[in-house]
């Protein structure tokens, strides 16, 4: 290909172009330095694809069906693209262009921009659905940008299909953060009469926050997985375990995989790859002895698939599972990061319950670390040579908590495995079992839980033998259960059961002097796991970490901390490195802050007075953009511009004096 900017720089006329074109396409000849390198090699794929140059539009559209199908395979990209397309509308109607989706074969997927360019496009099926792959429609941005992978600016006459060379379009491709593959093309059209020639730029810096949104996106998913899958990699087996996400890439196995397939005659070199092309091909995999269908199921959340499981039984035994020692530990209170007085104070009082053979209810937020208090709470009870064994009750079916909790016989219903299954509260006796999101438990479930409780017996789904179990519970919410048992969505004498003490977590908010001894554990953590030196923290780093309310707590800091460290080029990081998602929620949030304290600062301040605050605020945060100010604000721009008259404020200054 030679320099990539000598092969893909124009320096031709249209009429140049055009001329060539002409030849090219009647007699085959192409002379040389008559056009771009990048649109010679096109046209040259588009003759040998055997690509129609008279078309008047894309040749190829998929149907309902295969688009929606698209659409769910294409979710995560489509949920990084999204935002960015959209915040990107105003710009994209005052140019009198049009911001288009891709997936890695050239479909389009999601359409946004100027509404008469939008209409203009489906002329030439620039729509949802069709297929913008050279094959289908000749030299385009699209199609020819998978081709190269480089960002590529298509001008009118370069186009190899006649129907097409009235616009004017710019690519880019997007690539899986962690692969590098190209999953999506981000594009801009317009006709040539009113596009603006200088879009490459624009391109390319709104496919790199896609990427970025795509990292935030993917860790979010991974951590989901995760947590999903605790109880599976938390369970003592001899069995091997494999976690793999949608893409069937590896996420987790546990010790026992390498050697479980040794004895199979299979290779594991630590990243799956041999098994994983097994998963993601259905022909293989059937024909492939040591790898059976049942050993893969599904990692739910709710009605959402997070992943796939593969448990694969162990040579040496057809149990389930075989349950092992747990030591004390006497230090498992040391994995609580902070030492604010708040958290201390729930840190001793959990010290105290944990050797009282009691059932606990703990309190707190979604992710302020109930769990971590529960497994720091089991392993320093009487309990801690037996299992913990977790199960998180949140999102799931009223079928599925019910096999989870009390297990299954074979044949017990649709589904079930081959022998049957250990339900959760089985798997914990002589240990500890903890219930989080216990308030999501459908009513039902809650009378056979508190029977089991009482009677210390338990039945798997199927059979009427009695199993005897003897367990610790520790059960967690985030929700108000006592106001639950008024509106009768909570059974009284359960919560009486289970709430024989209480142990409330703080909130981050309620204690962020933590926060900076929290993101260099962190740090620490991530990068002993990557086998690196930790970074450095800009002063900046945490003082705008502290700033912020963590509505999601110690789990979002995590996920800002790892978020910050994937993005980082350099050994310190710095605001710059934060997402701007996080950003831009913490702009917010010190914005409103800041109008609250002003509202609040002066008891005389009239109605009229306080509404220009709030709009001059709007305009500043939004830089003086009408439309977006007037949509924060919930107002029709209309009424935004007669309250500027009003107040005699201009945008400009507005922004400039506030």
């Amino acid at each position: 290909m030679g320099n990539s900017s000598d092969y893909l720089r124009s320096d031709t006329s249209p009429r140049q172009v055009d001329k060539a074109w002409d030849m090219y396409v009647n007699s085959g000849v192409l002379l040389e330095n008559s056009i771009r390198g990048v649109i010679g090699d096109s046209w040259a794929r588009c003759i040998e694809g055997g690509v129609d140059p008279s078309s008047m539009q894309t040749r190829l559209m998929v149907d309902d069906a295969v688009y929606q199908t698209l659409i769910n395979k294409n979710s995560q990209l489509l949920k990084a693209a999204k935002p960015v397309m959209e915040q990107a509308s105003d710009l994209l109607a005052e140019s009198g262009s049009m911001m288009i989706l891709a997936d890695r074969d050239g479909i389009c997927l999601h359409v946004e921009g100027d509404r008469k360019t939008v209409e203009d496009g489906h002329d030439i099926h620039l729509c949802k659905r069709a297929n913008w792959s050279e094959h289908a429609a000749g030299t385009n941005a699209i199609g020819t940008v998978l081709s190269v992978g480089l960002p590529v600016q298509i001008n009118t006459t370069e186009h190899f299909c006649e129907g097409i060379k009235s616009w004017t379009c710019t690519a880019m491709v997007i690539r899986d953060p962690g692969s590098q593959e190209i999953i999506g093309v981000l594009d801009l059209s317009g006709l040539s009469s009113v596009f603006s020639h200088h879009a490459q730029a624009l391109v390319v810096e709104a496919a790199g926050r896609i990427e970025s949104r795509l990292v935030r996106i993917k860790l979010e998913e991974t951590n989901r997985l995760l947590n999903a899958a605790v109880t599976t990699f938390s369970s003592p087996t001899r069995d091997a375990v494999m976690l793999l996400d949608k893409n069937g890439c590896l996420v987790k196995a546990n010790e026992h995989v390498a050697s479980n397939l040794a004895m199979r005659g299979v290779k594991f070199n630590g990243k799956g790859q041999s098994i994983i092309r097994y998963i993601n091909n259905d022909l293989k995999m059937s024909k492939t002895e040591w790898l059976r269908s049942e050993w893969i199921e599904p990692v739910m959340e709710g009605q959402d698939q997070l992943g796939s499981m593969i448990i694969i039984p162990s040579p040496h035994s057809a149990s389930i599972a075989t349950r092992a020692t747990l030591p004390s530990d006497t230090n498992s209170f040391a994995d609580i990061i902070g030492s604010s007085s708040i958290l201390q104070k729930a840190v001793k009082k959990a010290q105290r319950l944990a050797a009282l053979p009691v059932p606990i209810l703990i309190q707190g937020e979604t992710g302020v670390g109930k769990e971590v208090f529960a497994k720091a709470i089991h392993a320093t009870s009487s309990n801690c040579k037996g299992p913990l064994i977790t199960l998180n009750c949140g999102g799931l079916s009223r079928d599925l908590i019910t096999s989870e909790l009390f297990g299954y016989v074979e044949g017990a219903f649709t589904g079930a495995v081959r022998g049957g299954k250990m339900g959760k509260i089985e798997a914990a006796s002589g240990g500890t079992l903890f219930l989080d999101e216990i308030g999501e438990m459908p009513l039902d479930i809650q009378a056979n839980f508190l029977r089991v409780l009482q009677e210390g017996e338990i039945s798997r789904l199927g059979e009427h033998k009695q199993r005897k179990v003897d367990f610790r519970v520790l059960v967690a919410t985030n929700r108000d259960l006592n106001h639950d048992v008024k509106e009768g969505r909570f059974r009284m004498d359960l919560f009486y059961r289970i709430s024989v003490i209480t142990l409330t977590i703080p909130a981050l908010r309620e204690h962020n002097s933590d926060i900076e001894e929290l993101v260099h554990y962190f740090a620490e953590q991530i990068a002993r796991r990557d086998g690196t030196l930790p970074k450095k923290m800009d002063p900046d780093f945490i003082n705008v970490l502290k700033k912020y309310a963590w509505p999601g707590n110690i789990r979002e800091l995590q996920n800002a901390v790892e978020c910050s460290y994937l993005m980082c080029e350099t050994d310190t990081l710095t605001s710059k490195d934060l997402s701007d998602e996080f950003l831009s929620m913490s702009c917010k949030e010190v914005q409103s802050a800041s109008i609250k304290d002003r509202l609040s600062s002066d008891d005389n301040l009239s109605l009229e007075d306080a509404e220009r605050i709030i709009i001059a605020s709007a305009l500043k945060t939004n830089k003086g953009n009408l439309t977006k100010a007037a949509r924060q604000l919930g107002i029709a721009k209309s009424t935004l511009y007669l309250k500027l008259e009003k107040y005699g404020l201009d945008r400009n200054l507005a922004i400039a004096s506030n």
